[in-house]
């Protein structure tokens, strides 16, 4: 603020290195230290990483910093104290001192002695559009009907011995398996040591996910239990169904998962839609914090990621930013009616 510099401090370094300054108090767009700031307040970071927003208090402005370059230019703000909406310089502002970026980095919010204020960045990118999830008509008739008269399949019943403490699922039908999986179809073929076993050792899961797989492929039921742990359940099989190619129960588990996004659960379900990159579950997250940041921080969502570092407390915060700023807004609004 009084330096009138923006300066930079790597974090494992501690090393300090001005971004634009030029040394002197001024209102000066430019390059490094060809530009000039006079007391700079506030500040937000894109969500890129590319720029930084800067409140110029004694400036009467809103200016943009790019990282890579210290390029200054004036986003918003005449440089005269006042309180005008407008483009660019026709717009004012009265000492601006604080400023918070919107999650999508459209808008920013500007805190002044004027009020609150808010600044259009640029036009915010179109949602991302997809096709209602579609679960076509199941086959389990069609499927089975294949097993008559078909001398490739094995005979007989399988147990499996799922997860670490190798809990038992007994006696399966291996030819039903194999109408309704091609990976069964596979590890039951001619050839393969699991054709003619009585037990079968599944490590990759665990016994409640492998039997609700089972279960699905003997009788098409598709049952994810009660509400609580829903949403994990839906995740575990959907991984299943994915790894034993059974599309049709991919698509129901998909669609459970997109009934499941609420306060507690959002967060999780982001981290695990970016995991796997499921854009679709991704962007109906997003858009359900935006919207529910306040429900989502005091849900405990944020608590329960599995990455417990920098990002966790930052997320936290960003979430307490939003639900402040949405308060703020609505305050005004009553204000100005």
């Amino acid at each position: 603020y009084s330096n009138n510099a923006i300066r930079r401090v790597g974090v494992a370094t501690g090393a300090v290195t001005t971004l634009a300054d030029s040394g002197t108090m001024g209102d000066a767009d430019g390059v490094g230290d060809a530009a000039q700031f006079h007391s700079p307040a506030g500040i937000a970071i894109s969500p890129d990483g590319r720029a930084l927003f800067v409140a110029g208090c004694s400036n009467h402005k809103i200016w943009r910093v790019e990282l890579a370059t210290g390029t200054v230019t004036t986003l918003a703000g005449s440089g005269e104290d006042g309180d005008a909406d407008g483009v660019g310089d026709a717009a004012q502002f009265e000492c601006p001192e604080e400023v918070a970026l919107s999650p999508d980095g459209s808008t920013l919010s500007v805190g002044s002695r004027g009020g609150l204020r808010q600044v259009c960045v640029a036009a915010p990118p179109p949602p991302p559009s997809f096709a209602p999830i579609v679960v076509p008509p199941s086959t389990l008739g069609a499927d089975l009907a294949t097993t008559r008269g078909d001398a490739s399949l094995p005979q007989g019943m399988v147990t499996f011995l799922v997860g670490d403490d190798e809990e038992r699922i007994e006696h399966v039908s291996k030819n039903n398996l194999c109408a309704r999986s091609p990976v069964f179809r596979t590890m039951f073929g001619i050839g393969m040591k699991e054709r003619d076993a009585a037990e079968v050792t599944v490590s990759h899961t665990d016994l409640a996910s492998f039997t609700a797989l089972v279960d699905y492929l003997l009788s098409d039921k598709f049952d994810l239990g009660e509400e609580e742990g829903r949403a994990q359940r839906a995740l575990d099989l959907r991984e299943l169904a994915q790894m034993y190619q059974v599309p049709r129960l991919e698509l129901l588990c998909a669609q459970a998962l997109q009934e499941s996004v609420a306060p507690a659960t959002a967060v999780p379900l982001l981290e695990a839609a970016h995991t796997t990159g499921d854009g679709r579950l991704l962007a109906q997250c997003r858009r359900f914090v935006a919207d529910h940041a306040a429900e989502v921080r005091a849900s405990g969502g944020v608590e329960q990621l599995r990455d417990f570092g920098v990002a966790k407390g930052l997320l936290g915060d960003a979430l307490d930013q939003v639900a402040e700023l949405k308060g703020a807004m609505r305050a005004l609004r009553v204000a100005e009616s």
